[in-house]
């Protein structure tokens, strides 16, 4: 179904400063965060309610953490975040500028518990998932994971709009697989510069396709994850 269009910004902006913007301060619930150097079943995961004031979840967020482990510095961040700080304001601390690459857009069903969570009645939410990418003017971007935001329907009805499909792209690591790096993808998310920057259009939406199969096996795990959890 199509609806009102809201742009979901790719460059710089953070999800909470969105949030805070109709909501007022916004801070983090954290339920689960695990030590990816700490033996687990894999994969690695972030899970966290982002609520206000009033301690309402505003978005539900569910993050499969794929960065490298043995990437010290990234390390480092992911334990300050793990120790209380949201994923985007501590990247920005360390230095680097954020921008999502947006795998998917679909709806879901609420669990009584996201339910009573988001302090709602409705049946369905939207949820979106993206690469978390970050850089600083030392490094070639980085996939820091896999990030599934569930929209309180209140703060975003539960509908696809057109600007979500057009934001869709290929998975990083298929994308490379077609001679689209992470500095190309880097450039083309920020879509000021959409139609400057050199990209072949046909392996963007060859890496599109190939990446399906993937996407919709992580929307699975999602779905399993949601019904197992809430």
């Amino acid at each position: 179904m199509m609806g009102k269009l809201e742009h979901f910004p790719t460059k710089d902006r953070l999800h909470t400063d969105v949030l805070e913007e109709k909501y007022g301060e916004i801070h983090a619930k954290v339920l689960r965060h695990d030590d990816v150097r700490s033996k687990h079943q894999e994969p690695a995961i972030r899970e966290a309610h982002l609520q206000d004031k009033e301690n309402i979840s505003r978005t539900y967020a569910l993050t499969f953490l794929t960065y490298d482990k043995s990437d010290d510095l990234l390390y480092q961040i992911d334990s300050e975040i793990r120790d209380g700080g949201s994923i985007g304001k501590t990247f920005r601390k360390h230095g680097f500028l954020i921008r999502k690459n947006v795998i998917d857009v679909f709806t879901l069903p609420l669990t009584d518990k996201l339910r009573d969570e988001f302090h709602v009645t409705g049946e369905h939410a939207k949820a979106r998932v993206s690469e978390f990418y970050a850089k600083n003017e030392k490094t070639s971007p980085i996939v820091y994971g896999q990030v599934m935001e569930l929209y309180s329907p209140d703060f975003r009805g539960p509908i696809i709009n057109e600007v979500d499909i057009k934001q869709i792209h290929p998975i990083t690591h298929v994308a490379e697989k077609y001679g689209i790096s992470k500095d190309v993808l880097w450039d083309y998310l920020d879509e000021s510069k959409q139609g400057k920057t050199i990209l072949d259009e046909e392996k963007l939406n060859q890496a599109k396709e190939e990446s399906l199969d993937e996407v919709f096996k992580l929307r699975k795990q999602i779905q399993d994850y949601l019904e197992q959890r809430n």
